[in-house]
């Protein structure tokens, strides 16, 4: 997950500043209003976060544990 430290950069999606974070599925900045957390976990008690836009959250190509099914 990698977080955005500046102001100045908007959402892809949406165009409001500051994007704070990239999309886990496509890189694509986004802010508070377009990102969605998953979870995603593995292991013996092991979890990872991940962040998605809306359409990466919906692909199982992406996000395999999205729930959705395949279009």
């Amino acid at each position: 997950m990698k977080v955005i430290t500046n102001e100045t950069t908007p959402c892809q999606h949406c165009g409001a500043l500051p994007a704070v974070i990239h999309c886990d599925g496509c890189q694509a900045p986004l802010c508070v209003s377009c990102r969605t957390f998953d979870l995603w976990g593995y292991g013996c008690g092991h979890v990872d976060t991940k962040a998605f836009c809306h359409r990466c959250l919906r692909d199982p190509a992406v996000n395999p544990y999205s729930g959705f099914p395949s279009e």
